[in-house]
């Protein structure tokens, strides 16, 4: 006897939760509030050590009006918060191999 396939409803879009007002209750910490206050997110870049990305960041995504490079509604500010801090350490990293002040001397030490 075959098995009949389930019958699924199709899956809602998730909702992006608004700001309000009042920022003082309606932030969470997680990340989900859209778009985030600058002023939570300035907390969130001085945690990781970056505070001088906080402003490029959120004018970036804010020109972008929180959407992905490709057009996609971005639902976590975090996320791609945590993305843009990785990308920039690499870079940096990247730079500085590349740079005539390093040696492969002074990895091996």
């Amino acid at each position: 006897m075959k098995r009949k396939a389930k019958r699924t409803v199709p899956r809602q879009p998730k909702e992006v939760r608004k700001i309000s007002t009042n920022t003082m209750h309606n932030h969470d910490g997680l990340g989900t509030t859209m778009p985030p206050d600058k002023d939570v997110l300035l907390i969130y870049f001085d945690q990781k050590g970056e505070v001088e990305l906080a402003d490029k960041f959120f004018n970036e995504h804010d020109a972008r009006r929180w959407k992905t490079p490709t057009g996609g509604t971005i639902y976590n500010w975090k996320v791609c918060a945590a993305e843009y801090i990785y990308n920039y350490r690499q870079d940096v990293k990247r730079r500085f191999r590349q740079s005539p002040f390093y040696s492969e001397s002074l990895v091996s030490d």
